[in-house]
């Protein structure tokens, strides 16, 4: 709540002496009706069906996608598109939080052999690197978690695949898709490319707004005070924010809001892992981390304050007292 009272309070008055503009209106009108009276409503008054509800909303709603992405194959391969009025980022981000309820989720668990590598595979089609990544990086978490029980059986697993991948002469017609080698594009490139080097100048010129603009310069401000402007509107598209949450929140908001972030992040983090290493049977709290953590790290790379609602909404869930005594779904 104390974050949601600054965010809003240094919101609307950082405007009063930098300006305003329909873009930061929007996200900010975003942040107050939606963002913020949802993750309230679920802090407060979620109970475990609630919870399951949600869940399987969600996981309704990823499964639709893929459906309808497996129909519109032929557009995926060919070029970077999204379904149902999307973009490819919006769609590789669903399908990676149906990757991980399949693989996490209890329900539905028995079927992750067949859909978690479909839903993954077509993720890659979308050619979007985000989601791809913060998916590895979750598992590669979950493995370290689980290191003694998962190691030798997760080797064998991937060796077979990996094996399989290459001797059969899948992974040249697999990486001849356009969409699929822009995902590895950085490690094709010996790490260089256009969209490294401009990630590189959001991060250099958000740094020095935040020297420059300590207490912030307004919702929606970011690209107006930014020292690389030019860089930014000539971008296509223009580069509106700095595709990091946290960046963008101290840029934008100031230290005061961004430290406040931090701050509750960390506690969140830590006593979700705390509880999830105390009580591993605990399934419901694991899935939970595990999404939390893959839309944090996707906050991290791409999108906006709006973009992160799911993120606010799995934060809040975390934040429900009764999870720590909810084994299973």
């Amino acid at each position: 709540y104390i974050f949601f009272f600054f965010a809003i309070f240094f919101g609307i008055t950082l405007w009063f002496f930098y300006g305003v503009n329909d873009y930061g209106v929007m996200k900010l009108l975003d942040f107050i009706l939606i963002t913020v009276p949802i993750s309230i409503l679920i802090s407060q008054i979620f109970n475990r069906l609630d919870i399951k509800i949600l869940l399987n909303i969600l996981f309704g709603i990823s499964l639709i996608l893929l459906f309808v992405s497996l129909l519109n194959i032929g557009s995926l391969i060919s070029s970077r598109t999204g379904v149902m009025g999307g973009g490819p980022i919006v769609l590789s981000r669903w399908l990676g939080l149906g990757a991980l309820f399949v693989f996490f989720y209890n329900p539905v668990k028995k079927y992750r052999i067949f859909l978690f590598p479909i839903f993954i595979i077509v993720a890659l089609l979308t050619g979007s690197r985000g989601p791809f990544y913060a998916i590895v990086l979750v598992m590669a978490f979950h493995l370290y978690l689980n290191f003694r029980r998962l190691f030798w059986r997760s080797v064998f697993t991937l060796s077979v695949i990996i094996s399989l991948f290459f001797v059969s002469g899948m992974h040249e017609r697999f990486f001849e898709i356009k969409t699929v080698s822009r995902v590895f594009m950085n490690v094709q490139t010996d790490g260089y490319n256009q969209s490294t080097e401009g990630r590189q100048i959001l991060i250099e010129t958000s740094l020095n707004q935040i020297i420059e603009y300590p207490l912030g310069v307004g919702l929606g401000n970011w690209q107006q005070f930014a020292d690389k402007k030019s860089f930014l509107v000539s971008h296509k598209p223009p580069l509106n924010y700095p595709h990091n949450i946290f960046l963008e929140i101290f840029c934008e908001l100031g230290i005061v809001v961004g430290l406040l972030f931090i701050v509750y992040i960390i506690i969140l983090s830590l006593k979700s892992l705390f509880y999830h290493i105390k009580n591993q049977n605990n399934k419901l709290l694991q899935l939970l981390f595990y999404i939390f953590a893959y839309l944090l790290f996707n906050a991290m790379i791409s999108g906006d304050l709006s973009d992160s609602r799911l993120l606010f909404i799995f934060m809040s869930l975390l934040s429900i007292k009764e999870l720590k005594n909810a084994n299973n779904l």
